[in-house]
C-alpha cells in the first residue's frame, strides 16, 4: 500500500479537536454533509478542506482564531 503524502499539515490539529470532542468522524461528516472519506482525508492533511474546515470548527464549537493557536 502506497503511503499518502501529507500536503496540508496545517489540518493535522483538527484530529486532536475531533478526538477531544468525542464525536466520530462519520458523525461529523454526516452533520456537515460530506463523506467520511473526504473528512478523513482533510483532517489527515491529504485534502486542503476549503469550506470544510470552517464548517467542522463550527460544529465543534471552535473559533478559527483559537484553532490557529
Amino acid at each position: 500500500m502506497k503511503k499518502k503524502i501529507i500536503k496540508y499539515p496545517e489540518n493535522l490539529h483538527l484530529k486532536d479537536f475531533i478526538s477531544q470532542s468525542g464525536i466520530s468522524i462519520k458523525h461529523l461528516a454526516n452533520e456537515i454533509g460530506i463523506s467520511r472519506e473526504v473528512l478523513s482525508n482533510t483532517v489527515n492533511g491529504h485534502y486542503k478542506g476549503g469550506n470544510i474546515v470552517p464548517q467542522l470548527l463550527m460544529k465543534l464549537g471552535i473559533t478559527e482564531d483559537s484553532a490557529k493557536s
